[in-house]
This record gives C-alpha cells, structure tokens and sequence, in this order.
C-alpha cells in the first residue's frame, strides 16, 4: 500500500483533490503466476474519472461484462 501523499496513478490528483464524496479504488497486492509480471506488486490507486474513462475502454474487449450493476 503506498505511504505518504495518496495519489491517482494515471492523472496524480491527490486524495484530497478528487471530488468530495468520490473515492479512490485501489488495488494493493501481488501478481500471481502466469503472469509476465509474476512475483512483481501491484500499487494502484485511481480517482472515480480516470477509472471511468479506465472502464470504459475496457469494457468493449470483454467477454462477459464485469460491471454488476443494483447487487
């Protein structure tokens, strides 16, 4: 998890500049086997606005759709 000063990865707004209300999504864990990254952490924090934009993009390469919308 990172230390200090929190910060979205892709725009490095801070914590305290994303939008009141709005929180971060983070992802803090190891990679697993299989992957070119294996063994290497993974540190991400991302603001509400770029993990839209993220998602958005993302979605469209997908098979099965990974947003579960009213669970």
């Amino acid at each position: 998890m990172a230390k200090g000063l929190t910060r979205c990865n892709v725009c490095g707004k801070t914590a305290e500049q994303v939008f009141e209300g709005q929180m971060l999504i983070s992802i803090h864990d190891r990679i697993g086997y299989g992957s070119k990254y294996d063994g290497s952490m993974i540190d991400l924090d991302i603001c509400s606005d770029c993990f839209d934009k993220l998602i958005d993009s993302f979605t469209e390469k997908c098979a099965i759709n990974l947003i579960k919308e009213n669970f």
